[in-house]
C-alpha cells in the first residue's frame, strides 16, 4: 500500500504543471493521509517521490542543430516521431517506409508545433504535447543509419489489405488501436464500446488465459510454463506496440515471474502495479499526461479495492455492484471523450463482449496466414450490423465536461460512498450517494441556457457556423465544411452534446458555398434537425422567442453565388447581431440604401474578412461594437485582409477572430 501511495504522490508530482493549484491541494492530501496511515518515513519517501515528480515535469530538451541523429519512436501512415538525444520531434512524410527503431540522420529546419484546432475536434497539438513532442521537423534529407529487420507498420497494412472496410476497422480497433473513418467505428464509440474495454486490458487478459490453458496441457511446472506465456505474448507486444495497455500487461506478467520464481513471492499484486507505474513514469513522465495511462492503472487499481472491499456480499451482488462503481468513477472520462453518458452501455457491453472476443481470437488466427479470412470478414459484417442496429438505440445523457477541481471533488465523494458502502452502514450511503448525485446533476442539466441567452460563433476554420440558443430552442446557420474531415460528425456534434443540445429546431445556410453549408447532409443524417431553411423567401421566421430577418432581398442583384448569401440579423436580451455571410458589397450598398438604419451591436463580418465585404461606407453605416471575424489559421486567402482590419479600427471596432480565440461565445 505504500508502494501504491509513491506512485500516486509521484504521478501527481508530474502533472502539477498542468494545474499548479490544485496540484498542490492533491499533494497536501496524499501527503497528509501518507503521514497519519503510515508514518513519518513513508511521509519523507513520498516528498521525495512527489518533488521528483515535479522536477520530470519541467524536464524538455530542446536543441538548436542543423542535425538530428536519433531513432523512431512512433509510426503512423503520414508522419512519425522521432527521439534525438531525448529530444521528441514530429516529421510528416507521406506514406513514408520507416519503423519504429530505425536510426536516422535527419538535416532540416525545427519549428514549433501549430496546428489548426477546430472546435471539439481532435486535439493533435494536444496529443502531441502529451507524449513530450513540442516542434516539428521539416527534413531536407534524411540518411537510414540502421534499418530495423522487423517491419510491423508494412505488416499492418498488408495484413488488413485482405478484409473488408468494416472488418479492417474493427481488427484495426481491436488489434492495433487503431482509429477509422468507418460508420462501424463512430457506431462502437457512441456505444462507449471502445476505449473502456482496451484500457482495461480485457481481451488481453482473455488471450493470456487462452494460452494458458493450452501450454499447461504440456508444461506443468509453473516456473517454465508462466515463461514460455511471455514469449508466446511477445508477437502481440511487438504489433501492439506503443499502446501502452500491452507494454504494461507484458512488463507486469514479467515481474510476476521474477516476484513468484525468484524472490519466492516477497511483494504484493499491489505493489507489482504500483512499482510499474514508478518505473514507466521514471523513463518516460509524459506517461502522466496520456488518459490511457491513467485509465490502465486505475481501472485494475479500483477494482482490487472493490474485490477486497465488498466480502459480505453474494457473488453475484458483488460482480454487480464491482462493475457499476467502475462505470460510476468513468463518467468524468466520459465527459471527456464523449460529451455524454451512455444509459445502456454496461448492456450492450455484456452482450456483446463474448462476440468481441471470439472475433479477437479469429483475427489474431488470421495473422498466422491460416486461410480464414472470408470468414473474419463475415463475422465482422455480423458484428457491423450489430453494432449498426444497438447504436440506433443508444440512449445518452449529454454532458459538461468536470474541470480537474470537479474531478478532484467526484472521486473525493465517490471514495466516500465504497467506503460506506463497504461498512453497509445506509445513512451515511444515502447521504453521500445524494450529494455525489446532486454534484453531477450541475453537468447533466444545462443551467446555463435555462437562465440565458447563448450565441457561438463556432470555431469550423476556413468557414461559418453560428449557434443561436434560447432554453430548449436551437437554431444553426451554417454548417461550415472541410475536406479533410466530417465537419458535422467530428466538430459540431462533439460540441453540440457538450453543450446538452439534444437537437437543432432550425438550421439555416445563407448560401452553396461549401465552407458555409457542406455538412447540412452529414449533420441532417447523424442528428436531429427538425426545419431546415435556405430560402430567402422564408423570412422573417419566429422561433423560440427569436424573430430573424433577412435583408438580402435583391434577385435582380445575384450574378454570383455570395450575391445570394442571406444577411439576417436578430436580437438577443442583450445585444443587436447581424451575420453577413458572404454578402459583397453591392449587397451592402442596397441595404444601406433601402434601410434608414439596422440596429448592430455585434457584426459577424462578411466573407471571412475578405475586402470583397464590409465597405468603409457600410461599417460607418452599422456602427458594431464587436466585430467576429471567422476564418481558418493561416489560410490561404489572407483572411482577414488588412483593409477590413483597417475600417474596422478606424471605427473603433473590437476584432474577434476564431482562429486566434477558437469557438467566440456571448451569454
Amino acid at each position: 500500500m505504500s508502494l501504491l501511495v509513491l506512485f500516486v504522490l509521484l504521478y501527481l508530482g508530474i502533472n502539477v504543471r498542468v494545474s499548479i493549484i490544485l496540484g498542490v491541494i492533491e499533494l497536501v492530501i496524499v501527503l497528509a493521509f501518507a503521514f497519519y496511515r503510515f508514518g513519518k518515513k513513508v511521509f519523507i519517501a513520498g516528498m521525495i517521490s512527489c518533488l521528483i515528480g515535479v522536477g520530470l515535469s519541467f524536464i524538455r530538451p530542446n536543441f538548436n542543430k542543423s542535425e538530428y541523429s536519433g531513432i523512431v519512436e512512433e509510426v503512423k501512415e503520414n508522419y512519425f516521431i522521432f527521439n534525438s538525444t531525448f529530444e521528441k520531434l514530429y516529421v510528416y512524410q507521406r506514406e513514408h517506409s520507416f519503423e519504429i527503431g530505425d536510426i536516422l540522420s535527419i538535416k532540416g529546419s525545427k519549428v514549433p508545433l501549430d496546428f489548426e484546432i477546430l472546435e471539439s475536434n481532435f486535439n493533435f497539438q494536444k496529443y502531441l504535447n502529451n507524449k513530450g513532442v513540442y516542434s516539428q521537423m521539416y527534413p531536407t534529407s534524411i540518411e537510414v543509419k540502421f534499418r530495423n529487420p522487423i517491419r510491423v507498420l508494412s505488416f499492418k497494412k498488408e495484413f488488413l489489405s485482405h478484409f473488408s472496410s468494416n472488418s479492417k476497422a474493427l481488427i484495426g480497433s481491436f488489434l492495433f488501436s487503431m482509429g477509422s473513418d468507418e460508420d462501424v467505428y463512430s457506431e462502437m464509440r457512441s456505444l462507449h464500446l471502445n476505449r473502456l474495454l482496451s484500457n482495461s486490458g480485457f481481451y488481453l487478459t482473455i488471450l493470456y488465459s487462452f494460452l494458458a490453458f493450452c501450454v499447461s496441457r504440456f508444461i506443468k511446472k509453473d516456473k517454465y510454463k508462466d515463461l514460455v506465456l511471455i514469449g508466446l505474448f511477445l508477437p502481440t507486444f511487438i504489433l501492439s506496440y506503443p499502446r501502452f495497455v500491452v507494454i504494461k500487461f507484458v512488463f507486469l506478467k514479467l515481474l510476476r515471474w521474477i516476484n513468484n520464481h525468484l524472490l519466492k513471492k516477497k511483494f504484493s499484486y499491489l505493489e507489482l502495479v504500483s512499482f510499474s507505474g514508478i518505473f514507466f513514469l521514471i523513463i518516460n513522465p509524459f506517461y502522466a499526461y496520456q488518459d490511457g495511462f491513467l485509465l490502465t492503472y486505475l481501472i485494475p487499481i479500483s477494482a482490487f479495492f472493490f474485490q477486497n472491499s465488498f466480502k459480505g456480499y453474494k457473488p453475484f451482488q458483488k460482480k454487480l455492484l464491482i462493475s457499476g462503481l467502475i462505470l460510476i468513477e468513468f463518467i468524468p472520462f466520459a465527459l471527456a471523450f464523449y460529451q455524454e453518458i451512455s444509459i445502456v452501455s454496461i448492456i450492450y457491453h455484456i452482450i456483446l463482449s463474448p462476440f468481441f472476443v471470439l472475433y479477437y481470437f479469429l483475427s489474431l488466427l488470421s495473422i498466422t496466414h491460416i486461410p480464414i479470412y472470408g470468414i473474419v470478414n463475415g463475422y465482422g459484417d455480423f458484428l457491423s450490423q450489430a453494432i449498426s442496429f444497438f447504436s440506433k438505440y443508444n440512449l445518452t445523457i449529454y454532458g459538461i465536461e468536470m474541470s480537474n477541481l470537479t474531478i478532484l471533488l467526484f472521486e473525493v465523494l465517490f471514495f466516500i460512498v465504497v467506503y460506506f458502502l463497504s461498512s453497509r452502514f445506509k445513512p451515511m450511503i444515502y447521504a453521500s450517494s445524494g450529494l455525489l448525485l446532486i454534484l453531477n446533476l450541475f453537468y447533466f442539466i444545462p443551467l446555463n441556457s435555462l437562465f440565458n441567452d447563448q450565441v457561438f460563433f463556432i470555431n469550423v476554420g476556413q468557414g461559418d457556423a453560428t449557434l443561436i440558443r434560447r432554453k430548449d430552442t436551437a437554431i444553426l446557420i451554417d454548417t461550415g465544411g472541410h475536406k479533410s474531415i466530417n465537419m458535422a460528425k467530428e466538430t459540431l456534434i462533439p460540441f453540440f452534446k457538450k453543450n446538452q443540445i439534444y437537437d437543432i429546431d432550425l438550421l439555416i445556410t445563407t448560401h452553396d458555398d461549401f465552407d458555409h453549408s457542406g455538412a447540412v447532409n452529414s449533420l441532417i443524417e447523424n442528428f436531429t434537425v427538425k426545419r431546415y431553411e435556405k430560402d430567402y423567401k422564408s423570412f422573417p421566421i419566429s422561433i423560440g422567442g427569436f424573430n430573424l430577418t433577412n435583408y438580402n432581398i435583391y434577385p435582380e442583384l445575384w450574378n454570383e453565388e455570395n450575391d445570394r448569401s442571406l444577411v439576417i440579423g436578430f436580437n438577443t436580451k442583450e445585444y443587436h447581431y447581424l451575420i453577413m455571410g458572404d454578402a459583397p458589397k453591392k449587397i451592402e450598398s442596397r441595404i444601406m440604401k433601402d434601410n434608414v438604419s439596422i440596429p448592430c451591436d455585434i457584426l459577424k463580418v462578411g466573407h471571412h474578412g475578405s475586402n470583397t465585404s464590409s465597405g468603409d461606407a457600410f461599417i460607418k453605416y452599422l456602427s458594431p461594437k464587436v466585430g467576429v471575424i471567422s476564418c481558418g489559421k493561416k489560410n490561404k486567402y489572407g483572411h482577414p485582409h488588412s483593409e477590413v482590419v483597417a475600417i474596422l479600427n478606424k471605427y473603433k471596432v473590437r476584432i474577434r477572430r476564431t482562429d486566434l480565440e477558437g469557438t467566440i461565445t456571448y451569454y
